[in-house]
């Protein structure tokens, strides 16, 4: 893997700011993003920060209007960045901080497709703590703010988490329906090249939020959610290559959860094995976290030696404890 401070040229401070010094700090974000997808955010969180102090000396020096108002939207988009690796890294006041000047920033930019995905972002912290009450507002801030930018790629974003939070209260028919409008949306959405801070949101995304959403509603009433579940989730697990390993290991988890739930303890272990050994790569306290609800799940079938096997493997990476 290619070291992130080889990868991110260091530039000096100019006396005026022009669009090359701002293209420049774009493209630190960029790599940085795609350092936070593969190696996890606390491989690039401090990175960010000294990124975000240099674009706030930018904003104090003699620039133009025009290239201020890129400069609001690159130093929003850093701050966005900044929020989900410490977010990733189990930071989640300081996640909220940086989202606060991110949105302040997106404002002052009128960037309101930027605006939508820092809602976006803000409603996933909030589901991945359990408030879903909360996440809604956000996701549907973010909904009102695609709106105004006419963006079908940040609202199918947005309808797949609405999705999500739904299938956590084990509301099915509003689970479901957002999902089949997050693909309606994602299929109408422009085929030109889409803002960095959206790249991430494939057909892959798309089915691994399917998966996401099948299995809270498998957790709540199982049936033949279980079965789309695992089906979802394998085609993204398939599709995700190690540019995306995050990613991947959160839908392994889900998915052992799945197969779990679906009386497979073999194939449960086989495939949390696989989330294991993927998490182990990675600086992010949220792939662990993704993992307690499959160690829930197989410890309550202790009969079953995969199972058994499983709930004490995944127990002690989580906890951070080693065999002797």
């Amino acid at each position: 893997m290619t070291d992130p401070e080889a990868t991110i040229h260091h530039y000096p401070t100019p006396e005026r700011v022009g669009n090359h010094d701002v293209e420049a700090l774009e493209t630190q974000t960029k790599a940085l993003r795609a350092v936070d997808y593969q190696c996890g955010g606390g491989l690039c969180r401090d990175a960010v920060v000294v990124r975000i102090h240099r674009g706030h000396r930018m904003l104090a020096m003699s620039i133009s209007e025009p290239v201020r108002a890129r400069l609001f939207s690159a130093l929003a988009d850093l701050h966005n960045l900044a929020a989900w690796t410490c977010f990733d890294s189990g930071h989640a006041g300081a996640a909220q901080h940086h989202l606060d000047v991110a949105l302040e920033l997106a404002a002052a930019a009128e960037d309101a497709d930027l605006t939508a995905n820092i809602h976006y972002r803000r409603g996933r912290i909030h589901l991945h703590y359990g408030a879903t009450d909360e996440a809604l507002t956000q996701f549907e801030l973010g909904r009102l703010a695609a709106r105004r930018a006419g963006s079908k790629l940040a609202a199918s974003i947005l309808s797949a988490n609405q999705g999500w939070a739904y299938a956590k209260k084990g509301d099915a028919n509003l689970a479901v329906g957002l999902m089949e409008r997050a693909g309606e949306e994602f299929a109408e959405k422009d085929e030109g090249e889409p803002p960095d801070w959206a790249r991430f949101f494939t057909e892959i995304d798309v089915s691994a939020m399917a998966g996401s959403v099948h299995t809270d509603l498998a957790l709540h009433k199982g049936g033949r959610h279980i079965g789309l579940a695992i089906s979802a989730l394998a085609d993204a697990v398939r599709g995700y290559g190690p540019d995306m390993a995050r990613s991947r290991s959160l839908c392994l988890a889900m998915l052992a959860t799945d197969h779990v739930l679906d009386g497979d303890g073999d194939q449960a272990l086989a495939v949390g094995v696989q989330a294991i050994e993927g998490a182990e790569t990675l600086e992010s306290v949220r792939t662990k976290d993704r993992l307690r609800p499959l160690v829930q799940e197989a410890a309550k079938h202790p009969d079953d030696p995969d199972c058994r096997t499983l709930s004490e493997a995944v127990a002690s990476f989580v906890t951070g404890r080693t065999g002797t």
